[in-house]
């Protein structure tokens, strides 16, 4: 997978979730193919539920973004207050060496890999573990899940397993 200058693309704004405020937007690059229908160039740094290669609409500025079709790729969030650059650095480049994954946003120490799902769900954790271990910093897949309205349901979606 290769890395892409996001500068100068299109962006949209998908629902990440909401706050005390109201809804909550992260803005992402994208292709769009359709009315409301866009291909993701990017996996997002808070969205759950999607991942750079998806194709999704967004019609409806006040829902989650519908997965037309999923894109293939695992998107691997992970969140911190800081981050030794140099950590960063290593874990983009095991991701890349070993997995064909690219880190496609960076803010602080909040991070967006996206990973080829054709690895499948147990050989994709090598490279992060390996992080944790070394920073104590803890990461998750945020598109697999079935259900992202209760923390305690851990039904996948298992859309990589047919890759």
């Amino acid at each position: 997978m290769n890395d892409i200058n996001c500068e100068g693309l299109p962006h949209i704004r998908v629902l990440a979730g909401e706050n005390k405020s109201g809804p909550v937007y992260e803005t992402l690059p994208a292709r769009q193919i359709d009315e409301h229908v866009y291909e993701l160039l990017a996996s997002p740094g808070l969205t759950l539920n999607l991942a750079r290669g998806d194709i999704v609409n967004i019609a409806d500025p006040l829902a989650p973004a519908e997965v037309l079709k999923r894109g293939g790729n695992f998107c691997i969030q992970i969140y911190a207050d800081a981050l030794e650059q140099s950590a960063i650095d290593q874990l983009e480049r095991e991701v890349q060496e070993q997995l064909g994954g690219t880190l496609d946003g960076q803010y602080k120490g909040n991070l967006a890999f996206s990973v080829p799902g054709h690895h499948g769900i147990y050989n994709v954790n090598g490279p992060f573990d390996a992080f944790r271990e070394a920073t104590g910093v803890e990461w998750y897949f945020a598109n697999i899940y079935a259900n992202l309205d209760d923390d305690d349901d851990e039904t996948l979606l298992k859309w990589w397993v047919d890759m």
